[in-house]
Order: C-alpha cells, then sequence, then structure tokens
C-alpha cells in the first residue's frame, strides 16, 4: 500500500500554500506551482509509469479554508494487465475542501489495458461555500495497439457530500469481455466518456437551475453525431455534465470547453489547461 497526504493552506495574504504531509512511492509530489487563474497546482505523479494488479494506492487531498486548489496528472493513467484472476489493483482518494476553499482536479485519462483489474473510489466532502470541479475521463483501452475494451474489469465509485448532506453517488463497473459495451443502454457507438461535476455547497436550486440551462446552450452547440453531451443538476449544491465521444481527442477538447464554460459561470475566473512537468 502507498499513502500520499497533500494539504493546501490560505495563507496570510490570500496566497495558498501546499504541504506534503505523506508520500511513499510510487506517489511523488515535488511542489505547488502559482496557477494563472489563481489556485496553486499541483501534480501527482506515478514514478512507476503506471498502476500495476497488486498496487493499492491511497491519496488524501485537504484543501483548507479560502485555499484554491487545483490537481492534476502528468499525463494518462496507465493500468497494467493482471497477471491472475485475484491480482486487482485499487486507487482510493479522500478529500475535503473547507469553507470558502475551491478544489479543481483534472487528471488525464484513465486507460485500461487489455487483461487488467482495476478500482477506483473517491469520496469528497464539501463544507458551506466550498466549490469543486472535478473531471474523469476514460478511455476503451490503447486504441493505437488495436486493444478496444480488452480489459477484464474497471470499476468506480464517487461519492460527495455538501454541508454534511449526500448529493452525489455514482457507481458503475465495466467486464467488456463479459457484457458488450456497445449495447445501445451501454455506450453505443461511442468509445470514450466522461464525467465532470460542478459543486459549491450552500447555493440555491435556482442558482443551479439557471446554471444548468447556461451550460446546456453549451451542451447543445459542441454536440455532433460524433460527440454528445448533457448536463443535469443535482439534487442540491450542483451538477453533473456528461459525455461521450468516438475519439479521445473530440472528448478532451469538449471536456475543456465545458470546464471553461462552468470555471466561468461558477467563479468568474479564465480556465487556463494546468501545464505538465514531467
Amino acid at each position: 500500500m502507498a499513502s500520499l497526504h497533500l494539504s493546501f493552506e490560505a495563507a496570510d495574504g490570500g496566497a495558498t500554500i501546499l504541504r506534503v504531509q505523506k508520500q511513499q512511492p510510487p506517489w511523488r509530489v515535488v511542489r505547488g506551482f502559482p496557477a494563472p487563474s489563481g489556485e496553486l497546482l499541483a501534480h501527482l505523479h506515478n514514478v512507476s509509469g503506471g498502476i500495476f494488479d497488486t498496487d493499492s494506492l491511497d491519496c488524501r487531498i485537504e484543501v483548507g479554508a479560502r485555499a484554491q486548489a487545483q490537481v492534476t496528472s502528468t499525463g494518462a493513467t496507465r493500468v497494467y494487465r493482471s497477471r491472475s484472476a485475484d491480482r486487482n489493483g485499487s486507487q482510493r482518494m479522500e478529500v475535503s475542501v473547507g469553507e470558502a476553499g475551491y478544489l479543481e482536479y483534472l487528471p488525464d485519462a484513465l486507460i485500461p489495458f487489455a487483461g487488467s483489474r482495476f478500482e477506483q473510489t473517491a469520496r469528497v466532502a464539501l463544507a458551506h461555500g466550498a466549490s469543486l470541479i472535478w473531471w474523469d475521463r476514460i478511455a476503451p483501452g490503447r486504441e493505437a495497439s488495436g486493444e478496444l475494451f480488452r480489459f477484464q474489469s474497471l470499476a468506480s465509485s464517487f461519492e460527495i457530500r455538501a454541508s454534511g448532506e449526500p448529493v452525489a453517488i455514482e457507481r458503475w463497473s465495466m467486464e467488456p469481455l463479459l457484457r458488450r459495451v456497445d449495447s445501445p443502454a451501454r455506450l453505443g457507438d461511442f468509445r470514450h466518456f466522461a464525467a465532470c461535476y460542478v459543486c459549491r455547497a450552500g447555493e440555491a436550486r435556482e442558482y443551479w437551475r439557471e446554471f444548468e440551462s447556461r451550460v446546456q446552450a453549451v451542451a447543445d452547440r459542441l454536440s455532433t453525431p460524433e460527440l454528445l453531451w448533457g448536463v443535469t443538476a443535482l439534487r442540491a449544491h450542483g451538477l453533473v455534465i456528461r459525455g461521450v465521444a468516438h475519439s479521445g481527442r473530440l472528448l478532451a477538447e469538449g471536456l475543456t470547453e465545458m470546464w471553461a464554460a462552468a470555471k466561468r459561470i461558477l467563479c468568474g475566473r479564465v480556465a487556463v489547461l494546468p501545464r505538465k512537468v514531467h
């Protein structure tokens, strides 16, 4: 088991500082970098190059009151082939954002290799007034190698609690070698999919209805037969944006535009993709 613990804290004068409380290989975080839009940017490195079938990775991120954080990966998350049926890689994240704090979690795509088994879990707790943008992108495998949905299993569990109440619980699993993913009830002709959650704890439902309408207009403009977007308000405190695409490039470009529109509405900031550090 490998653990990573990051704390973002608001310093005197309004700046955000990063404290790496704990890190064990293969996790590696070097330092924080000021982002053009005002957050402090941290890169999550996996120095082993990917996730192996015996890896159990734990990540804890704490964003303090009034701290402004942006977290990204240094590249796609590669999940390597499992060597036996009882080997399953996993990653767990526990995240908290304090009052008036802000977190963007913007990782690159997850790529499950042929024969891989992987499960990911994330739980996010937002204090009153805390804001969040969190996206997740899934690829069908190594397309250049002809590996389309050749992984054994992929499972995800994601939860958000805002002001102490659950507002989003998402769980899904895929076993494409046992259950086809190209049925109309699943992905159909699409290969790549993504979700982006946008939240601020404490905003009224009327705020989110107007927010949904404005972001849906962007989704309608971007949607084509090769790329579809939809927006749905949560029961409270936020909304979720979902997309499916024929190609990873189309999905990434569309997700960036959806994120930029959502960030502009949520906090009035210009969205600048985090620079990569290798």
